[in-house]
């Protein structure tokens, strides 16, 4: 158990470079554009399905939880719902574990969830790989698993600075064989973005290693952009044995 609070279950035979998942750069974006409470609508729409799902009782897992922006918002409002945390990155696991002590976080991979089969009511995860045995396994019966994935016009303005020819991202369907699919809903808001908050956006994505280096530069000296989020948020149910 580290000071923070947090234990550290991913052993170096199951890691694939020294320090796999987000770096301390990109930890650090992420926490201040959560701070910022850019991405509050899609915190304020999981709790609220995610809730209703587990009916306050859980146990409720977040997958690729990162520094625990969505947890500690799911925290807040869980009445007896126990919470539980992963993710490969070690420095966002700190984070959250420092934020939000009454959560349960691990430094774990979710193609190797370190939690007892059957013993999760709701899954979800956000922009997370996720391994569809390890869901079933985890999942029970009758319990749901929520995928929140980028829509295909997610930060459009963004792609169509960055690159000559941009293409909407794909419509994810994930192949789940131990899963029906019950609900399908979109989820799409515009920020308004100052200097910083749009270069802590970038840092905080993939994007920040994508685009032509001329478009980059042009990218950093805008003093603000006008962007689109879009999500697409897929609940699926565990099927009975």
């Amino acid at each position: 158990m580290a000071k923070e609070g947090y234990v550290n279950l991913l052993p170096a035979s199951r890691k694939r470079s020294k320090d796999p998942g987000d770096n301390r750069e990109m930890v650090a974006a992420r926490r201040r554009v959560h701070d910022a409470q850019l991405y509050r609508p899609l915190a304020e729409k999981l709790s609220t399905w995610i809730h209703t799902l587990a009916d306050n009782q859980g146990p409720v897992l977040d997958l690729g939880c990162g520094e625990g922006y969505y947890t500690g918002v799911l925290n807040r409002e869980a009445g007896s719902t126990s919470i539980y945390g992963i993710d490969i990155a070690k420095p966002a696991v700190r984070l959250a574990a420092k934020a939000i002590p009454g959560v349960c976080f691990a430094v774990a991979s979710s193609f190797d969830i370190p939690l007892a089969d059957g013993s999760v009511d709701v899954a979800f995860s956000v922009f997370a790989p996720t391994d569809p045995e390890e869901l079933a396994r985890v999942i029970r019966p009758g319990g749901y698993y929520l995928d929140v994935s980028p829509a295909p016009l997610h930060l459009w303005q963004l792609r169509e600075l960055l690159y000559e020819n941009p293409r909407h991202h794909d419509q994810l369907v994930r192949n789940l064989p131990s899963f029906e699919p019950v609900d399908t809903q979109q989820l799409e808001f515009t920020l308004q973005l100052a200097d910083t908050q749009l270069r802590d956006l970038i840092a905080m994505t993939p994007y920040a290693y994508g685009g032509r280096r001329e478009h980059k530069q042009k990218l950093t000296q805008l003093d603000s952009l006008e962007l689109q989020v879009a999500f697409s948020l897929n609940l699926y149910r565990r099927r009975p044995d």
